[in-house]
């Protein structure tokens, strides 16, 4: 080990300042430890840096070139990212995630395997007021920083603020490809769709919400691939861009559910509404 006279402060300050590496990483570089690298910072004057700070800028290994080929596992992760995903892109940031309540946080690590994230899925509680009530939603959040990425994504379609201007992806409806375009919607679906049932009626409805320009989509090829009519668009929310896509009787609904997750695999839908309309189905055929 060096003694702590032989550390000079124009290196310390090359290695901590200049280069910016950890104090753990300089202690290895100058074969010393942590302590005595702390405790030179102090006799020369250099201004430390937090602990956290690291944690903050610190940006963990993905693949970064999911979007050269949409394959049907990105097609359904754009999918999500387009419903019920964020962008951030400012001059103090740049990012994208998802977050979702913890019941489906399944999503989040399924995401993170085609990704291949090496960094962690973070958890949290949600407080939302409704009706002078505050209920907790306990959620968890996958988020990676990087500008170039958030970039391209902003190039393909998926902005931030999207809530009122979502569309349904060029570069999907482009591939002119059933297995492609089918897990896309099934994002989608996974992150703003439905399946209600009516025990008294014995009746299904399939059901997805968004902007009118991408649910007028959504059923174009929901009536070429699975034949099923055209139905009027829902306004949800008045004076606003928000709309519901429904088809209700078992029929049409379980023929595009069954659409939805014809090409997909435990790997790239949402656990708890695939079982959801699983068992539904189970109970209409009987």
């Amino acid at each position: 080990m060096k003694k702590l006279m032989n550390i000079n402060r124009i290196k310390l300050q090359l290695l901590y300042i200049d280069k910016k590496y950890s104090q753990d990483k300089v202690a290895k570089i100058l074969h010393c430890s942590q302590w005595v690298v702390s405790n030179r910072l102090r006799s020369f004057d250099i201004k430390t840096r937090p602990k956290t700070c690291n944690l903050v800028k610190r940006k963990y290994e993905f693949d970064r070139n999911f979007l050269r080929n949409i394959s049907l596992d990105i097609a359904w992760i754009l999918g999500l990212l387009v419903s019920d995903g964020f962008v951030t892109n400012n001059a103090v940031a740049a990012n994208f995630g998802l977050k979702l309540k913890r019941k489906d946080e399944d999503v989040i690590f399924k995401v993170k395997r085609i990704l291949k994230y090496q960094g962690p899925v973070l958890t949290g509680t949600s407080k939302i007021r409704h009706k002078g009530i505050i209920k907790e939603f306990p959620y968890s959040l996958f988020k990676i920083n990087e500008r170039n990425i958030v970039n391209q994504l902003e190039q393909i379609g998926i902005k931030q603020n999207k809530t009122l201007n979502e569309n349904f992806l060029e570069c999907i409806s482009e591939t002119e490809d059933e297995k492609t375009i089918s897990s896309f919607i099934r994002g989608i679906y996974d992150g703003d769709g439905s399946v209600l049932y009516d025990k008294k009626r014995n009746s299904m409805c399939f059901q997805i919400v968004g902007t009118l320009q991408l649910l007028s989509k959504i059923q174009q090829y929901l009536i070429y691939y699975c034949y099923v009519n055209k139905t009027a668009l829902t306004k949800n929310v008045k004076g606003a861009n928000h709309y519901a896509l429904r088809y209700r009787g078992n029929l049409q609904a379980v023929k595009i559910l069954n659409w939805v997750y014809k090409y997909s695999n435990s790997f790239n839908r949402m656990n708890r509404k695939y079982e959801d309309f699983c068992k539904i189905r189970r109970v209409i055929k009987k």
